[in-house]
């Protein structure tokens, strides 16, 4: 298996023009076979094939340090689960510094095993919630990146992420599909966190059909103290914007706005006029 696992991993990595070393190869390796073993007994992940894994876990994660160069930097993986993608960037960067924060303490000692079991120096783990963690002096803008593969809705993800990079430092958040209206719908909360799009990254997984995005905020200036909001409100009342339509199906935008509202709300009517258009996560 660990053969055909790392002639796998080897021929994906070139094709997204990175060389692994035999010990990255070999650190790969180790991870795959304890999380396919944990996996058995805890819920770390739906893919389990080799090939599938290489390329929807491993490609996918490392793939990011052809456009940012982590060497010397301070990085924080919010939301990792089951260290996607902190880990990998950290097996394939080994002079960063790797925080890796999860909600779920189960998930944490599988972490700090596979830390062990691949010998990597440069990765912390902390059970934290990023509401709280987001908080504490220790943690907050004392990051370069923020990275996350968390799957939430845009406005969630960045006021969760951006408490925990300084001043000009960056959050990259790895999204699947079409990420325009993603992007829209968060403008509010960018506007009030104080962070701008830097750049949207598109990319193919090598040797798939599966298209990704990496979307890139720079944050500007130092956060108003009450982000991240407590309660589980990023989550249960995320900021949305709206784009206010005629009815009469030419999709003239009349007004933009943008409100608290919780995220299950799918429309908004208002005069019998005028209806807004939009589909919030």
């Amino acid at each position: 298996m660990g053969e055909k696992l790392k002639e796998i991993l080897k021929d994906g990595a070139l094709a997204a023009d990175i060389d692994l070393t035999d010990s990255q190869l070999d650190k790969f390796e180790k991870f795959y076979e304890h999380l396919i073993e944990k996996n058995k007994v805890m819920n770390l992940t739906a893919i389990t094939d080799e090939r599938d894994v290489v390329y929807k876990h491993f490609i996918d994660s490392i793939a990011l340090i052809k456009k940012i160069n982590f060497d010397g930097k301070k990085v924080i993986d919010v939301g990792t689960g089951a260290g996607f993608p902190g880990i990998p960037l950290a097996i394939v960067t080994d002079n960063a510094e790797f925080v890796l924060m999860d909600s779920l303490n189960k998930r944490i000692k599988f972490l700090n095993e596979i830390i062990e079991i691949c010998d990597l120096k440069n990765v912390t783990t902390i059970h934290a919630r990023a509401e709280e963690l987001g908080r504490d002096t220790e943690y907050r803008e004392k990051f370069d990146y923020c990275v996350s593969r968390a799957v939430a809705n845009m406005s969630t993800l960045l006021e969760f992420c951006i408490p925990f990079v300084r001043v000009g430092g960056v959050f990259v958040s790895y999204k699947s599909g079409d990420v325009t209206e993603e992007i829209e719908l968060s403008k509010n909360a960018q506007k009030q966190l104080f962070c701008r799009i830097k750049d949207v990254i598109g990319f193919s997984i090598p040797n798939t059909d599966i298209s990704r995005s990496f979307v890139v905020f720079e944050k500007k200036k130092e956060l108003n103290k009450k982000y991240p909001r407590q309660g589980g409100k990023p989550k249960r009342v995320p900021y949305k914007m709206f784009h206010l339509y005629h009815p009469d199906g030419t999709k003239q935008r009349i007004l933009t706005f943008c409100v608290l509202l919780p995220a299950t709300v799918d429309s908004v009517k208002g005069k019998k006029e005028m209806v807004v258009n939009i589909c919030l996560e």
